[in-house]
């Protein structure tokens, strides 16, 4: 692997919080019930709460959301994963739309915020290629430590209502400029090839990134592993000698 600049350690992205203080005026931190409130729907059930925040529901719902898709979701079964009955929901949301409206804005709330902090952990005046390796490195790291949000944005985009999609929509529209911006720079570096339009990159690349939410296991090597033989194959891609292979 060839990387200009330094290696952004995942631990230092941690310790910064993913930048959660960065998050929009007037919205609730959903990247922080990522963090700190996440509810996997076993769990949930051997631990109720008394009175859930609306966080703990949210919580909840993208358990269910990334094992059993929206459809099927219901949110009675949302209500039992929290430890609260179905009607208490609706003191928070204003009904499942909603509900997965703001579990879609949680997964990517978190991805932001973990580019982010990596970028910010970059020292100034890094490279192109550096900047790019951070976001690749930040958006592994959320995917995979932010499961259930990010595992249930990938599932239910495309099943939930038009009105929950617009909703969202302004949250991935924002992601979506944070990655052409970075790939914008080092396409004017030099770093990426020029007969290949940015937009394309960015969709082959972002849809490379988010599929190990399924896959990833701790257990077979640590995360900083993962991450650079991930940013390997996004640099070096997986072939040796390329005219041997043709």
């Amino acid at each position: 692997m060839h990387l200009s600049g330094p290696r952004i350690c995942s631990s230092r992205c941690e310790a910064r919080g993913f930048g959660i203080g960065r998050q929009r005026p007037g919205r609730r931190s959903l990247a922080m019930s990522a963090r700190a409130a996440i509810v996997r729907p076993g769990s949930a059930l051997r631990a109720p709460a008394a009175r859930a925040t609306p966080d703990h529901i949210l919580a909840a719902a993208a358990g269910l959301f990334g094992h059993q898709g929206y459809t099927a979701t219901t949110l009675r079964q949302i209500a039992k994963a929290a430890g609260i009955r179905a009607g208490s929901i609706y003191y928070h949301f204003e009904g499942k739309e909603q509900v997965a409206a703001r579990v879609l804005d949680a997964g990517i709330d978190a991805l932001t915020a973990a580019v982010q902090a990596c970028l910010d952990a970059l020292p100034s005046g890094a490279g192109a290629r550096a900047r790019l390796a951070a976001a690749v490195e930040g958006h592994l790291w959320a995917m995979v430590h932010h499961r259930d949000f990010t595992a249930a944005h990938i599932r239910i985009y495309r099943n939930v209502s038009e009105a929950a999609r617009q909703r969202h929509q302004p949250v991935r529209s924002a992601y979506t400029r944070l990655w052409d911006g970075l790939l914008d720079e080092a396409a004017a570096a030099g770093a990426l090839r020029r007969d290949i339009p940015v937009p394309m990159i960015r969709q082959f690349l972002v849809g490379a990134l988010n599929w190990p939410v399924d896959w990833y296991d701790p257990q077979r090597g640590p995360f900083d592993r993962f991450a650079a033989q991930m940013t390997a194959m996004v640099f070096d891609g997986i072939v040796v000698d390329p005219e041997a292979a043709s």
